[in-house]
């Protein structure tokens, strides 16, 4: 038998029932097996979404990230971003989709999202704050080539706050000093700080937050400065080196306190860090300080090393002090960084320094007053040789017996 044409056996089935020659269900077997059936369909309806709708959608997702419920929101505002032909509901969907991501610890979906908002939709509001957002995230992350690229794409824009203009040069610097374009911080601190005192920010109780990237910034490039300058190999001017490399550290201490006075708890564990990081370095400088030529005898050099070690110990005590104060932080306020981890390790590496001086004190064939009797030589030396520029007398041409070693620092 002929099948029925095509377009009628479509008509049949937009009828649902049967007209013009289309049959209806049989009640018993085919007669024959190569007849079509019609099965009557019910109608339905399809429509976009309307405005409303989104919207709706939007508050329901905007509740699952209030409620703390972040990969349903992600995946929630992802769909709203696809969906939403309004730019400023696609821009707003995208940013709290990176807002959840980057919640849920799923930083690349984050930078991802936020990268995208910036791309999209830059003439917008959202879109500043996600930059803003990208800055700091790429901070904590420590990708500070990213960092400047993202810091510089922020501070073009037109439409930056007081703060924004702050917070984004102070990343910026702390993202070059880490490349050792220190010059280059140091015209973006410049900036940042010139901004600062001429609103007057900061000046009562803690400062905003966002200046503690500037002012972290400074401890960075004072750390630097700092750290250029060298106590080893001796030289004649070692009481001017001394004194100019623990000034630099003292400056990079108020910079870096300047920083946790904003109270936040990621600023404060790196801030802390480098703090404990200033001493402990200071410290292992201090005792590669050789003994003096004149120390002949092995006697001269036990005395200089145990004068040296009963001196510096207390930089190691400055420098646990910090790093235990940075994992009290950590315990209390959950701060998980990449700060708090090595802060984590360098305590661990400062009680051994401390358990190797008190060990090498002890083998000293000297007692503690001997030591201190010693130091406070040293330090009427030192004093006498910065009050005068005539060289300090060597063991022989005074007869003392005991060596010259440098002076002790003034005490950070």
């Amino acid at each position: 038998m002929p099948r029925a044409p095509r377009a009628r056996v479509f008509l049949c089935l937009l009828a649902g029932a049967a007209a013009d020659g289309c049959t209806g269900p049989q009640s018993g077997p085919p007669s024959d097996p190569n007849r079509l059936e019609v099965v009557r369909l019910e109608p339905v309806e399809v429509r976009g979404y309307t405005r409303t709708d989104l919207i709706d959608e939007f508050e329901r997702s905007r509740s699952l990230l209030l409620g703390e419920r972040y990969g349903e929101a992600a995946l929630a505002f992802d769909k709203l971003a696809k969906l939403a032909l309004d730019p400023e509901l696609a821009a707003a969907s995208l940013y709290h989709a990176a807002s959840a991501y980057e919640s849920a610890g799923d930083n690349e979906q984050a930078i991802q999202r936020y990268t995208e908002l910036a791309d999209k939709h830059a003439a917008l509001s959202d879109a500043r704050l996600g930059m803003v957002r990208l800055t700091r995230l790429l901070g904590y992350l420590e990708r500070w080539r990213e960092v400047v690229a993202a810091a510089e794409a922020l501070l073009a824009r037109p439409d930056l706050t007081l703060l924004d203009q702050i917070e984004g040069e102070g990343y910026r610097a702390i993202a070059l000093a880490s490349e050792g374009r220190v010059d280059d911080a140091e015209r973006s601190i410049g900036r940042a700080l010139e901004i600062i005192d001429r609103n007057h920010l900061g000046q009562a109780g803690a400062p905003p937050v966002q200046l503690a990237a500037v002012f972290f910034a400074l401890g960075e490039v004072r750390r630097l400065h700092s750290e250029e300058v060298k106590l080893v190999p001796v030289t004649a001017q070692f009481s001017e080196v001394l004194e100019r490399r623990c000034k630099e550290l003292l400056d990079a201490q108020s910079a870096y306190t300047d920083a946790m006075r904003a109270k936040d708890a990621h600023w404060s564990a790196m801030s802390g860090y480098r703090v404990g990081q200033l001493y402990q370095q200071l410290h292992r400088e201090a005792m590669a300080i050789p003994p003096p030529d004149n120390a002949q005898s092995e006697r001269d050099r036990q005395l200089f090393e145990g004068a040296m070690r009963l001196r510096y110990h207390k930089l190691l005590e400055k420098g646990l002090a910090m790093m235990e104060s940075v994992l009290r932080l950590g315990d209390r306020t959950g701060e998980s960084s990449y700060w708090v981890t090595r802060a984590r390790q360098a305590k661990a590496d400062l009680e051994h320094s401390m358990a190797d001086e008190k060990a090498a004190l002890a083998r000293m064939p000297f007692t503690e007053e001997q030591m201190r009797l010693a130091l406070e030589k040293l330090k009427a030396r030192a004093k006498a040789q910065q009050g005068s520029s005539t060289p300090v007398p060597s063991p022989k041409a005074t007869g003392t017996g005991s060596p010259t070693p440098p002076p002790p620092p003034p005490g950070p």
